[in-house]
This record gives structure tokens, sequence and C-alpha cells, in this order.
């Protein structure tokens, strides 16, 4: 099977848990909507731990403090064949009630709400996720 063309990227998600519970974010691209974590994608020369707390602080507000590697999930994106890998780390926010979703400075990403969820919600298939694989992930560390 080739897959000339088609482009792998590296992105850097968080799991960031408060008690029982952590952090989704809904998104929507196209007429596909998911839930996900918040992160994202490692521009050429920046430190990964870095884009992280970046990528946070932008689509939620909420400064964190990661505590360990939770592993790697994946997913195609929906409107192009490319693949999205992303390294996850379990996180703390440093206040995990303020969070502001409106001040993104990415305006394609159409981040519509977030939910403070538990484990068991999150594998009822309550919030589907963006990626079986992430599924997997979230049953296997927490």
């Amino acid at each position: 099977m080739s897959h000339s063309g088609h482009n792998v990227y590296p992105g850097m998600k968080a799991i960031i848990v408060d008690g029982d519970r952590f952090l989704v974010i809904k998104q929507m691209v196209g007429d596909y909507t998911f839930w996900d974590l918040p992160g994202g994608r490692i521009k050429h020369g920046d430190n990964p731990l870095e884009t992280l707390l970046r990528e946070v602080k932008e689509e939620t507000g909420l400064e964190v403090t990661i505590t360990k590697p939770a592993g790697v999930w994946w997913l195609y994106r929906v409107f192009d064949p490319d693949q999205m890998v992303y390294m996850t780390y379990v996180c703390k926010a440093k206040n995990p009630s303020v969070i502001d979703l409106s001040k993104n400075p990415d305006r394609s990403e159409c981040i519509e709400e977030y939910a403070w969820i538990t484990k068991d919600e999150f594998l009822s298939g309550e919030c589907p996720p963006a990626d079986e694989s992430l599924r997997e992930l979230i049953e296997r560390v927490l």
C-alpha cells in the first residue's frame, strides 16, 4: 500500500486531571464533531514540552504542570489523508476552575465547549472521542 503524498505530524496532548475527572474539549472540523484533549501540533524547532504548555494555555486558558507521560495515540485528519501522532502527558491545572475557550489565537480550531468527565463517562461513549486510539489510551492510563 503506497502512502506517497501523505504526511505524519507530531503533536502533544494533555490529560488534565482534577480529582477523578479529566478535561475534554469539543471540536468541530467541517461536519465532524468530536471530543479531544487540549494540545496541538509541534512546529519545527519547538520544544515539545513547551508546545504542550503553550497549546493548553491557548486553547483553555489553563496553566498546567506536567506530572507524567501517559502514552501515544493517533488519528487521521478528516479534511485530508494526513496522520497526527500525539505524545500525551498527564497534567495538573494550577487553577482548574478558570477555563476560557475564547482566547485561542487559532481561529481554525472550532472549540465549542469543554467538560470535566470521569473515565467511565468517557468510555461509555457519552463523549465520542477523536479516535479509538484515544479511548484505548484513557482506558489504560486513568
